[in-house]
Order: structure tokens, then sequence, then C-alpha cells
């Protein structure tokens, strides 16, 4: 039997994906039948985090997974583990970026991590970190400290995705117009 990823990410790594279809028909380096039209290894694949990394490994559970959601099924999934950045979960400017009529709320959600996490959430979602700064790649705003966000992890959670989701308040650019409505008016 294989195993779901090629490899298990440890205390606060994330998995990242990395699905292509547009692959040779034939490698030197084929992943495991059945699937052994796709190379084992992707180089480069892009990344939410910094620094990238090198390569991705071949992902049976994830590629299985792929191609039962796209018929007829050719996709070649790749996995990596990415170290999360973790942050205070008490720090002053999660609370005081969102007293400004300037803020909105920006959300991001990872994978769960698979090792859980030095500075867990709580139950029932201590495998998530409480507190990290997002990758910069992928929000508006990266602050220095996003909080986890129970509400949008039971969403997350509810349709299948097993995610942990953090939230924070961002400034819209000066001149943007974007003001939040002042409770009573």
């Amino acid at each position: 039997m294989q195993t779901a990823h090629a490899e298990m990410c440890g205390i606060d790594q994330t998995r990242e994906y990395f699905c292509e279809d547009l692959l040779p028909l034939a490698t030197s380096m084929p992943a495991p039948s059945p699937y052994d039209a796709c190379p084992s290894t992707i180089d480069e694949p892009a990344s939410d985090y910094d620094p990238p990394p090198a390569y991705g490994l071949f992902d049976t559970s994830y590629t299985e997974y792929t191609r039962k959601r796209a018929p007829p099924g050719h996709s070649c999934c790749y996995s990596w583990c990415d170290r999360v950045k973790l942050a205070d979960a008490g720090a002053p400017s999660i609370q005081n970026a969102c007293r400004m009529a300037t803020a909105f709320r920006e959300e991001y959600c990872m994978a769960e991590p698979e090792g859980g996490s030095a500075n867990p959430a709580g139950a029932p979602y201590d495998r998530c970190p409480a507190a990290i700064v997002p990758p910069a790649k992928v929000v508006f705003s990266a602050p220095d400290a996003a909080a986890f966000d129970a509400r949008a992890t039971a969403t997350h959670r509810a349709k299948g995705e097993v995610d942990c989701c953090y939230a924070w308040c961002s400034q819209a650019p000066p001149g943007s117009g974007i003001l939040r409505k002042s409770a009573g008016k």
C-alpha cells in the first residue's frame, strides 16, 4: 500500500500542493504505478511561502483526489512542507488595527499542520497554531500577527477542508475612499 504523502510534515509545517495536467507522456523517473506517466518530482513548484521549495514530491492521495474531481483524470499532483512563521496571539497590533476607520478584514487559511503546533490554538483545534504571520505573497497586507479564527476554520471544516484559518484587519490605502461605517450611523 502506498503512503498518503511522500513525506510527513513536522511541527508547525503546513502542506502545499501543486497539480499539473500538461506533463510529458513518459519520464525517466516515474511515479509509482498506476501513475507512471507522472514524474516522481517536479522542480521549483509555485509556493505561497518563502523560500519556495527546490522540488515537490509526487503525492498519491492528492493525485487520486484530484483525478476523481476532474474526470477523466490526468493530473499529476505534488506536495511539500512549508515552515509556518508563528506569531504572538496577544500582539497589540491584532486589536489596534481593527479600531481604525480604514480597517477591513482579511483572512488566510492553510492546511492543518500534520505534526501539530508548538503554540496550539486549543481544543478542538489543537493542531492549529494560535497565531501566525501569513505569507505576504497571498494577502493584501501581511500583519506581524494574525489570530486563529475558529469560525472561519469551522466553516472550512464543514466543507471537508481540514484547514486552520486566521483573520486580521488591514488598512485601506490612503485616498481609496474605503472607510468602515461606525456604529450608530
